[in-house]
């Protein structure tokens, strides 16, 4: 029953994160100001695997500060075409801390159905166990 419980909690540990993740960025964008800004370019990053990229995004702030965000989910091919409008969430306090609206939600939902999957497959085993020891006894 060990490796059930173990699986169990690697699935918990998955769906967590994805979990965690989640409620994370829905609480900044509930206390942040949401504004609209363009995609004016991209970061690009490039390995032996291909290349990924980061949008980057112009913004004015309410008072009218022009900030320059740079998108922390990269993605290939870019999740944004140059020109774009996007919405940006930004903190009061701080502008540069900042997320596009919906960035990083295949990211979480992967982490959160492979983490269900995976307690599934640990709970059936931990049931077919059980059924094994403490049925086939009686």
């Amino acid at each position: 029953m060990s490796v059930s419980f173990f699986i169990i909690l690697l699935g918990l540990i998955f769906f967590g994160i994805g979990g965690g993740l989640t409620y994370k960025q829905f609480a900044f964008e509930k206390q942040a100001i949401p504004v609209q800004g363009e995609v004016i370019g991209y970061t690009e990053g490039c390995d032996d695997d291909g290349c990924t990229y980061n949008s980057v995004v112009q913004f004015m702030t309410i008072d009218g500060k022009p900030i320059t965000y740079t998108s922390t989910y990269a993605s290939s091919p870019p999740a944004h075409d140059v020109g774009e409008t996007v919405t940006i969430y930004y903190a009061p306090n701080d502008p540069y801390d900042a997320a596009i609206k919906g960035e990083g939600i295949v990211f979480r939902i992967i982490f959160m159905v492979i983490g269900g999957i995976v307690m599934l497959v640990g709970l059936g085993i931990f049931i077919a166990n059980f059924k094994q020891t403490y049925l086939i006894e009686e």
